[in-house]
């Protein structure tokens, strides 16, 4: 890797993680003026237009056409867009941002855990003492030090419903394997395309039996400038940022520095006036170190990996 592409692409990912990390704590404030299901729509009915647009000036008219797989797109993109956006919402209505930041956080724990139960493979023991504390960090922040706070009380269901949306990502993600020919623009922007028709349905039913309503243009000039960043940067800028990040970095280096969105997180909430516990900023360390850890113990697996192919391959060559 060239100085260049790392300096570009380290710029990249800081970019990101700020994005990331602003996410929940200005969802928090514009949640006040509308609702999950209107969020939801507004905010991905704008960004899969953008995604359709990007993919056709990158890829060309062609690569809009869904070749036979639009139920597996809508499938996926139900899961990643309605399914992720509405579960974080209801749950961010009643539990703090920096806590859902950390339940987000530890997804690629989760994916660990969903491959290990797949395929009976057991992850290095390196991995499962990463996962360990990290899940051990995150007790620690969302129960505040008082663990009945994990099981009772609406921010026990708030941090539930954000756990969810987590593994709703997840479904969206391993999704791409299912899509060996399309490149990540390609299945993003179908995908999103169809998965808005869900968000439009579940808000139509929402909104039918009482449960939504749209929101008062008072509250939209409010709150204008959070719309505007959730709807534009954070689902349509953050992804395109990542996505070129990755193209410079590789994958494991440019999600070593996702692991820090939570503290930004963090730090955006201190800032708004949230006392944060010793506790919490215990668990935090944790949850953060562990997956740095992880994510070291993924790289040098990953180094000896390439090691033992180059001298396997060295006699054929």
């Amino acid at each position: 890797m060239s100085r260049k592409a790392l300096t570009e692409g380290s710029l990249l990912m800081c970019a990101v993680v700020l994005i990331w990390g602003a996410f929940l704590p200005v969802s928090k404030i514009v949640l006040a003026v509308i609702d999950p299901y209107w969020l939801t729509l507004l905010r991905y009915g704008v960004a899969a237009l953008c995604f359709l647009a990007a993919l056709a000036w990158l890829e060309g008219r062609g690569a809009l056409a869904f070749e036979g797989q639009a139920a597996k797109a809508w499938a996926y993109g139900s899961a990643g867009f309605a399914g992720f956006s509405l579960f974080v919402y209801e749950g961010l209505r009643l539990t703090r941002p920096e806590h859902g930041a950390m339940i987000l956080a530890l997804g690629p724990v989760n994916i660990v855990l969903w491959q290990w139960l797949r395929s009976r493979h057991r992850p290095p023991a390196a991995t499962l003492a990463c996962i360990a504390v990290a899940i051990a960090g995150l007790g620690l922040v969302v129960s505040q030090g008082e663990f009945a706070r994990l099981y009772s009380g609406g921010s026990a269901l708030g941090n539930g419903l954000i756990y969810l949306a987590s593994w709703c990502w997840i479904a969206f993600t391993l999704g791409a394997q299912k899509f060996p020919g399309w490149s990540p623009v390609r299945y993003t922007a179908l995908s999103a395309a169809l998965g808005w028709l869900t968000i439009l349905a579940l808000a139509a039913l929402a909104s039918g039996g009482g449960r939504s309503q749209p929101p008062a243009p008072e509250g939209l000039r409010e709150q204008l400038w959070g719309l505007l960043f959730i709807v534009f940067v954070v689902s349509f800028g953050a992804v395109l940022l990542w996505n070129m990040a990755v193209a410079k970095l590789g994958p494991l280096n440019a999600s070593l520095f996702a692991n820090f969105a939570p503290v930004v997180t963090i730090l955006i909430t201190v800032w708004q006036g949230h006392a944060l516990l010793p506790v919490e900023t215990a668990g935090a360390v944790l949850v953060v170190g562990a997956l740095v850890a992880n994510n070291l113990v993924n790289r040098r697996l990953a180094k000896q990996a390439e090691q033992l192919l180059a001298t396997t391959a060295a006699p054929l060559r």
